[in-house]
């Protein structure tokens, strides 16, 4: 697997991190999820993570299931963890809605 980073941040992932054009399906943006999460994020990285999977379980709460099936709680407990500022959670999440719905 390439960088799960990079596949997030070219599946909407609002971080500041350059795009490479490339659109990953549902799938593969699901396995760079749990990928990144593993790796222990924190501070912005942890926070653009947790408030762009929270946008897809919101938004696209079929895909959201249908892609996290045996851990969608616990990545969406991880998630609630990792946005502190309500302020941010929702300016990141927006721009998630935005990028995801390209995506998905």
């Amino acid at each position: 697997m390439s960088d799960p980073w990079q596949i997030l941040r070219d599946g909407g992932l609002p971080l500041a991190i350059a795009g490479a054009g490339m659109r990953p399906g549902a799938s593969t943006l699901a396995t760079a999820a749990r990928e990144a999460i593993s790796l222990g994020p924190e501070g912005r990285d942890a926070e653009g993570l947790a408030a762009w999977l929270i946008a897809w379980r919101d938004h696209w709460p079929s895909s959201f299931r249908t892609c996290f099936a045996n851990d969608g709680d616990e990545i969406v407990a991880w998630a609630d963890k990792h946005v502190l500022d309500p302020g941010r959670r929702i300016k990141l999440r927006r721009i998630a809605i935005e990028n995801l719905a390209s995506v998905l």
